[in-house]
C-alpha cells in the first residue's frame, strides 16, 4: 500500500473516532442528571417551568408515585395529560395544562433518558440542584458551593486582604487558571506574583486541603479574574472592605501656626474592616515642633489596652488593641496628637511602620497618607487686624497703643520695638489697599 494511501486511511480513521467515540466517552463522564440538563437546559430554566419544577419533582419523588412512573405510563400521560391525576392525584393542575399545550414538554417526557431519571429520586435531586445552580450568578454559585468554607473564622479574617490584592488591576492579568494551578502545587510562587499578598495565606495554601480544593475549582478561578464577581462575593459575605485600610493624617496640609501656639492633628482610618488593634510611629521635625501629648480616639471598643506612648528621637510611638471586640465601624479617629510650634516653618509628618491587626495577629493591608506643614504666608504688617484691607480700623488700632511699651506685637508695624508716628505713617501710606 502506498504511503499516501496509508496517510489518507489514518486521517479517515481519526475522523471516525472523533465523530463516534468522543461523544460516547463524553457521555460516559456525565451523570444521568448532567446528561438531561445538558440536553434540555434551555427548557428547564424557562420561567414558567421554574415555577412548577420544585412542586412536580417533590410529587414524582414520593415512593407511592415512583412505582407508577414507568416509561409506558409516562407515554400514556403525554398522550392524554388528564390521566396524570389518576396516577398522581396531587399534581399541580398548571403542569397538566402545560403538558397539553407545550410540545417541548411532551418531547422532554418522551425521551428515554428523562424517563430513566424520573425513576431515580437521587438523579431528580441532582437535576434540581443543577437547574438552581444555573440560575445563580458566579459569586452565588461559588458561595453556595463552599458556604462552610467561607464561614471559617480564619478564612473570614484573611479574605478581605487577599481579595483586595487579587482585585488590583495590575494583578488581574497575572491570575490565569494555569498560574493558579502552579501556585497550588508551589504556594511560594504566589509571593513572586503578588508582592503584597499575606504570608499567612501562602501558609494556608500549603497546609489546608480545603483551600486547595476551592482554588482548584474552575468557577473560583473564573471569579478571581472578575472584579465585579469579587465585589459581589464580598457583599454576600458581608465584607465591608476588600481593599486596603486607609490611614491618614488630618489635616493633610496645614499652614504652621505662629511660634508658641499649638498644632493639633489626628490620625484617622477609613475603609476599616475586622480591626482589633493598631500601632505606628509618627515622625516629625523636632526643630519645628515639640511633642505635647497623644490621646487615643474612640475607634476601638470593648476592653481596651493602650501601650504607653513613647518618644524616640523624632518619632512618637503608639499602639492600642481591643482585647475582645472587633470594630464594626469603617471610619474613625485612632489618635489625636498635640504639638507646640517652636519654629513656624515648613516640615512633614510621616507615618512609619504602621500596622493594623485582626484576630490571631493577622496583618490587614493598609495604605498610609502623610501630611505637610506649610510655611506661614507672610502677613502684611500694616493690615494690623488681618482682615484683608487697610482702613481706619488699622489706624485707630495703632493709635490706641501709641507709646505703650506693653502693646501687642502687631501694633509695632515697623518692628522697631516702639509704637510711634512711624508706625502710623506706615499704615497711612497703604491706606485703602487690599492685602
Amino acid at each position: 500500500m502506498k504511503l499516501k494511501t496509508k496517510i489518507t486511511l489514518l486521517i479517515l480513521s481519526c475522523l471516525v473516532l472523533s465523530i463516534y467515540c468522543i461523544p460516547i466517552l463524553k457521555s460516559q463522564t456525565l451523570t444521568l442528571a448532567q446528561t438531561v440538563f445538558e440536553k434540555y437546559q434551555t427548557l428547564l430554566i424557562r420561567e414558567d417551568i421554574q415555577e412548577l419544577i420544585p412542586i412536580v419533582f417533590e410529587e414524582i419523588k414520593k415512593p407511592e408515585n415512583q412505582k407508577l412512573l414507568i416509561p409506558a405510563t409516562i407515554n400514556l400521560v403525554v398522550d392524554d395529560p388528564d390521566l396524570l391525576t389518576s396516577f398522581i392525584p396531587n399534581i399541580d393542575a398548571k403542569f397538566i395544562q402545560l403538558l397539553k399545550d407545550d410540545q417541548l414538554i411532551q418531547t422532554f417526557l418522551r425521551d428515554t433518558i428523562v424517563q430513566d431519571l424520573l425513576q431515580d429520586p437521587a438523579a431528580i435531586d441532582e437535576l434540581n440542584l443543577l437547574i438552581q445552580d444555573s440560575l445563580l450568578s458566579l459569586a452565588e454559585k461559588v458561595h453556595n458551593r463552599y458556604v462552610d468554607f467561607f464561614e471559617r473564622e480564619d478564612i473570614l479574617l484573611i479574605l478581605p486582604g487577599v481579595l483586595g490584592e487579587i482585585k488590583k488591576p495590575k494583578n488581574q492579568q497575572l491570575l490565569q487558571p494555569a498560574t493558579i494551578k502552579l501556585v497550588i502545587d508551589d504556594p511560594d510562587l504566589l509571593k513572586k506574583i503578588l508582592d503584597d499578598i499575606d504570608d499567612e495565606f501562602i501558609t494556608l495554601i500549603k497546609e489546608d486541603t480545603e483551600l486547595r480544593t476551592v482554588l482548584s475549582d474552575p468557577d473560583v478561578q473564573l471569579l478571581l479574574q472578575s472584579p465585579d464577581a469579587i465585589d459581589e462575593l464580598a457583599v454576600i459575605l458581608n465584607i465591608v472592605n476588600i481593599n486596603n485600610n486607609i490611614v491618614s493624617i488630618s489635616p493633610s496640609s496645614i499652614e504652621s501656626p505662629p511660634v508658641g501656639e499649638q498644632l493639633i492633628i489626628s490620625i484617622d482610618i477609613d475603609d476599616g474592616f475586622n480591626v482589633l488593634g493598631y500601632q505606628g510611629k509618627l515622625q516629625y521635625d523636632t526643630t519645628a515642633l515639640r511633642f505635647v501629648s497623644l490621646h487615643h480616639g474612640t475607634y476601638l471598643s470593648g476592653s481596651i489596652l493602650s501601650v504607653p506612648t513613647s518618644v524616640e528621637n523624632d518619632c512618637i510611638v503608639f499602639a492600642q488593641i481591643s482585647k475582645d471586640t472587633i470594630t464594626a465601624e469603617p471610619s474613625g479617629t485612632l489618635v489625636n496628637i498635640t504639638f507646640e510650634v517652636i519654629d513656624a516653618k515648613a516640615s512633614e509628618l510621616i507615618l512609619n511602620d504602621f500596622l493594623i491587626s485582626a484576630r490571631r495577629g493577622v496583618e490587614l493591608p493598609t495604605t498610609v497618607k502623610n501630611a505637610k506643614i506649610l510655611e506661614p504666608t507672610p502677613k502684611t504688617p500694616w493690615d494690623v487686624n488681618d482682615d484683608g484691607k487697610v482702613n481706619i480700623l488699622d489706624l485707630t488700632f495703632v493709635a490706641s497703643y501709641f507709646g505703650d511699651e506693653n502693646a501687642p506685637s502687631n501694633a509695632d508695624v515697623n518692628g522697631d520695638g516702639t509704637i510711634n508716628i512711624l508706625d502710623l505713617t506706615l499704615v497711612a501710606s497703604h491706606f485703602g489697599e487690599q492685602t
